[in-house]
């Protein structure tokens, strides 16, 4: 995934007034990169509550994903900022 892509979809993440599965297909997307930007979007997703539920969850998910990958898990705190939906979806892939 080249640049421009990424922050394409970080953009259609970020944006609020996206429709939701636009920002779900985009937090999806996300897994496969390992641009730290990337990383950063898709965590102040998973930590707003306002986050509709199905996107939090797609978001936990490729930080998952990602973190297994490339072995940098969320720290203690970031995990412990997460909503319910992301949370769970994040531990789904962690080694354990």
């Amino acid at each position: 995934m080249d640049a421009l892509q990424v922050e394409a979809l970080i953009t259609l993440l970020l944006d609020r007034g996206a429709d939701i599965g636009a920002r779900d297909d985009a937090a999806m997307d996300l897994y496969a990169t390992d641009a730290e930007q990337a990383r950063q979007a898709l965590l102040a997703v998973a930590i707003n509550p306002e986050t509709p539920e199905i996107v939090q969850a797609s978001v936990g998910e490729s930080l998952g994903q990602i973190a297994a990958r490339t072995g940098r898990a969320l720290s203690d705190e970031e995990r412990t900022r997460l909503t319910p939906a992301a949370s769970w979806e994040y531990e789904v892939f962690q080694p354990g």
